[in-house]
């Protein structure tokens, strides 16, 4: 079986906001409608996430707009 590449960058912050929101990715990925398995990969870089799945999760995990590229292209926030 061939290894999974990362293709996007690790979502730690993302992550880290989740475990301080008191959350899981069951729950989350029940409120997207996808598996646990589909946003694991997502989170960790294997597979890009949508807009609308962002947005979802910006408003489950009370994230301020101003702070969803923190969150969702970190990768954008250290070369700006």
């Amino acid at each position: 079986m061939a290894e999974k590449k990362r293709k996007y960058p690790e979502l730690t912050a993302l992550k880290g906001r989740i475990r301080e929101k008191k959350t899981s990715y069951r729950k989350l990925a029940a409120d997207l409608g996808i598996a646990v398995n589909t946003l694991s990969d997502k989170i960790n870089g294997f597979y890009a996430m949508s807009g609308p799945e962002m947005e979802t999760i910006a408003t489950i995990l009370e994230i301020n707009p101003k702070d969803v590229t923190y969150f969702f292209l970190p990768t954008y926030c250290e070369t700006h």
